[in-house]
């Protein structure tokens, strides 16, 4: 009866996001990466209500209503999204563009931007131990026991920025635009990332371009179409290669008897998804019998705080995380049912994506369509640590996005009162 009605309300999560992205597909594929969270954890809390063993847990699991709770989660934040970016619309966003000389110079620092990090990068990975030729080191490790670590504060663990601003470019600069994205995936495929790059990456190269093409998006998707499939079918044929004689060489899934790669693979992606959403339903929401902290705080290091009450060997996986950078995946919105009951928790939600997730987004689009593409590429940095607090749990990230919208602020008060100072003179 428990998967009847999960896939009753898993269709009803697929209905609303045709509805969604039929109404607007231009703000359907901004919050792309949320919805892609979604149809990657409603199908896991599927599979995992049904009872399987969660390796990370340590424990059984069984239906709890956590597939219910995440599609009833996933529709108010977007219709969240949809109602503010509609308030949104009607106000209008100064930008500015970079100049120098009264010449445009926002081509050269965005390629700039760019061609310099990728150089660095792939300077520090030639002088360091790498994932695909070391079995030593993995993803989370490499940066630890790389030759420049400081490298990963600068740019973070992948350098998202970079594909986004090769879609910037790449109305001009096809070619180059091209190459350099074959440059970044050969980076992260490197470092040990294998599927993020080909994801978000490829996200955040067609964000740009999407918006670029707004006008005639139909024409040129017919025309991009079949070189999509086929560079997507590459770059996936390569992780699914990689991510193959790792699982074979490793067998991350020994302990449970799963040998097979590519039933260690379906395992990863179905069965570990989910399991923080569901562990936070059972023991936060369903049981309730932990006092919740009401303390927000928490949402900063949410990911840490959730794998110290989940984890199966916490003192390891804390400590992996602590070295390494380790993570389970999707702490958020678990962590919230922690903080506070439920009905609090989704208000305070509401709050947040409307002050962050919301906003961030409308920014982001303002500057796109507007031209200015040294702030976007600033803005889409900032917009993509913002969706990470929201998938993973790591609010501290929104410090970043906090220092922004203040100066940003500040910039467009000033910048009215100028005006209103010189229309008083006129």
């Amino acid at each position: 009866m428990g998967l009847f009605i999960n896939l009753f309300f898993a269709l009803l999560f697929v209905l609303f996001t045709y509805y969604y992205v039929k109404k607007s597909f231009l703000l359907s594929f901004l919050y792309g990466l949320v919805f892609f969270q979604a149809f990657s954890v409603i199908p896991s809390l599927i599979y995992i209500e049904q009872g399987i063993y969660i390796n990370e847990q340590g424990r059984f699991s069984f239906f709890t209503g956590a597939t219910i709770l995440c599609v009833l989660y996933f529709i108010l934040t977007f219709v969240i999204i949809a109602m503010a970016f509609k308030s949104f619309n009607k106000k209008r966003l100064p930008v500015f563009q970079f100049s120098y000389n009264g010449r445009n110079v926002e081509l050269l620092i965005v390629m700039a931007m760019i061609i310099l990090p990728l150089v660095l990068l792939l300077i520090n990975a030639v002088l360091s131990p790498l994932p695909i030729l070391d079995s030593s080191v993995t993803r989370f490790t490499y940066w630890s026991t790389s030759r420049f670590p400081f490298l990963n504060s600068l740019f973070g663990n992948t350098a998202m920025f970079v594909p986004f601003a090769i879609g910037l470019l790449f109305p001009k600069f096809k070619k180059f635009s091209v190459f350099m994205l074959f440059v970044f995936f050969g980076y992260n495929f490197m470092i040990g990332q294998k599927f993020s790059p080909i994801l978000q990456g490829s996200y955040s190269f067609l964000l740009p371009l999407v918006f670029y093409y707004r006008n005639n998006l139909k024409t040129y998707i017919k025309r991009a179409i079949v070189p999509l499939f086929i560079v997507g079918g590459i770059l996936t044929s390569i992780m699914y290669t990689i991510t193959y004689n790792k699982y074979e060489e490793t067998n991350p899934f020994a302990n449970i008897k799963i040998y097979d790669p590519n039933e260690a693979m379906l395992y990863r992606i179905f069965g570990l998804q989910g399991h923080l959403f569901w562990g936070a339903t059972d023991r936060y929401v369903v049981e309730s019998e932990t006092p919740k902290s009401f303390n927000p705080a928490d949402l900063l290091y949410g990911m840490k705080v959730m794998m110290e009450d989940f984890a199966k060997d916490r003192k390891m996986v804390i400590s992996a995380n602590e070295e390494g950078g380790y993570n389970f995946t999707n702490a958020y919105p678990g962590i919230l049912f922690k903080i506070f009951p439920i009905s609090i928790g989704l208000v305070f939600h509401t709050f947040l994506t409307i002050v962050f997730l919301a906003l961030m987004g409308w920014i982001l689009k303002e500057l796109m369509t507007k031209g200015a593409m040294i702030l976007s590429v600033i803005a889409y940095q900032l917009f993509n640590w913002t969706i990470y607090a929201f998938v993973m749990g790591y609010f501290y990230k929104l410090y970043f996005t906090v220092f922004f919208l203040f100066l940003y602020a500040m910039y467009v008060y000033l910048r009215k009162k100028k005006n209103e100072e010189q229309l008083q003179n006129i």
